[in-house]
């Protein structure tokens, strides 16, 4: 690592991350002004001595910028459908049959997120869901929090499968193939390998959650229910133009998705494409859905973006690479324990994106001797982002949501729910990945 200009840098970002995980200050504000004070440090550094630090337009280019708009791209989506009525028409479908009994609306939400999350990345998807429960729950009077924790944990661990699940998934499989060329990362073995784990990891959540929270779940009256049921789903369509354009929007990006990885088609190019033709269409209507758009997530990643290469010019990420190398040694099984366990705790106490970005680099140097490495960080840093509320978006996205309805879900209740799972999540985990480097 670069001295002194790197212990600068290190300061930047521990001091950085230390304000944002007091929550008295907006993250996406810290996150920037983080990267502008790494900035600077570089600068100077550099204008001392050449050899050293770099300019601010070295620090820019090395942002996931196609990630960054991968997730822009995504929101307009969102937005365009929600505008629509789109999720509300599809809540009040899967609520319907339930007949108001809570624990099988609890079941039907949870699987309808563990489905979405394989298309949708996680904070989409608690944007979506997270409305539409809260609307669900007040009209029928249940308790909403038992379902937002319980969405926010299923969206982490089933967006595992998916390149496109999670932000830290595309981050991972963009630094792999970038550093390791386009066979380092292979969506379908991620697939093949994760998927299973997660349906595995769903069968586990459901009955130790609805048995955790079955105090709160007591069912509605029943003219209650018959009062929010009286009202037909196709009532929820706002729009039937978005509704359509919506639907077909959602069909390419799955197809594209599936498909589009075996002929080197980026997710980012297929979502932007899909959701600024959306916009055209949308006509007069673009300026109400472009302010729909968490503007706070997307700055908040391009400040982590750019700390965290501030740490690759200064050698820090490569200084970890040669320490993990020593450690694991090329044994695959200890790499395996390693790559599960360390960025999983790393993410619970900084954040799973950033995580990501450090230590995708060092999959990517196990990737052509041991294809399945990438898979594992994967898993790691999508489970690893629920061992503690700030570890992942979708977890600071449901709190947020309950706090704008003044009933909010504190860092302890949240802690109480999830760490249990996410820690036994890991060793289920664990035993399976092992399993597979047996034939991957």
């Amino acid at each position: 690592m670069q001295q002194p200009v790197g212990t600068f840098i290190m300061l930047v970002f521990i001091g950085t991350y230390l304000v944002i995980s007091s929550e008295k200050v907006n993250r996406a504000a810290m996150s920037m002004t983080g990267m502008g004070l790494a900035g600077l440090v570089l600068w100077i550094a550099h204008g001392v001595n050449d050899t050293q630090g770099a300019t601010f337009s070295h620090l820019v280019e090395s942002i996931e910028w196609g990630t960054i708009l991968f997730i822009v791209a995504m929101m307009v989506i969102v937005s365009v459908a929600g505008n629509s009525g789109m999720f509300q028409y599809i809540a009040l479908t899967l609520a319907r049959p339930t007949g108001g009994n809570t624990r099988r609306l609890f079941t039907v939400f949870i699987a309808f997120v563990f489905v979405i999350s394989l298309v949708f990345d996680t904070t989409s998807t608690m944007l979506i869901m997270g409305p539409l429960t809260i609307e669900v729950c007040k009209a029928l009077e249940v308790d909403f929090k038992p379902f937002l924790i319980t969405e926010a944990v299923t969206a982490n661990f089933a967006s595992i499968p998916s390149i496109v699940g999670a932000v830290p998934n595309l981050v991972i499989a963009e630094q792999t193939i970038e550093l390791a060329g386009p066979t380092g990362f292979n969506a379908g073995l991620l697939f093949i390998t994760l998927m299973p784990l997660s349906c595995i990891l769903l069968l586990v959540t459901l009955p130790i959650t609805r048995r955790l929270f079955s105090e709160q779940m007591k069912d509605s009256e029943e003219d209650l229910v018959d009062q929010v049921f009286v009202l037909a789903p196709h009532k929820m369509i706002r729009s039937r133009n978005d509704f359509y354009l919506s639907l077909v929007a959602v069909l390419i990006l799955a197809l594209s998705f599936t498909w589009g990885q075996s002929f080197g088609v980026e997710p980012a190019l297929v979502a932007i494409i899909v959701a600024f033709l959306l916009l055209i269409m949308t006509r007069e209507r673009v300026d109400n859905i472009l302010a729909r758009i968490n503007w706070n997530t997307i700055f908040f990643l391009i400040g982590i973006f750019g700390l965290v290469g501030a740490l690759g010019i200064v050698g820090f990420i490569d200084d970890i690479g040669v320490a993990v190398n020593s450690i694991v040694a090329g044994n695959v099984g200890i790499a395996v324990g390693f790559l599960v366990w360390v960025p999983a705790l790393l993410s619970a106490v900084i954040d799973n994106i950033p995580v990501s970005v450090v230590l995708a680099p060092i999959a990517a140097s196990f990737a052509a001797s041991a294809p399945l490495v990438p898979a594992v960080l994967v898993f790691a840093v999508n489970v690893g982002g629920y061992v503690l509320p700030i570890g992942a978006p979708a977890n600071l996205v449901a709190m947020a949501l309950a706090e704008n309805e003044r009933d909010r879900i504190s860092f302890a209740s949240f802690a109480r729910a999830a760490t249990p799972l996410a820690l036994l999540h890991l060793a289920i985990g664990t035993g399976w990945l092992l399993l597979m480097s047996l034939f991957f």
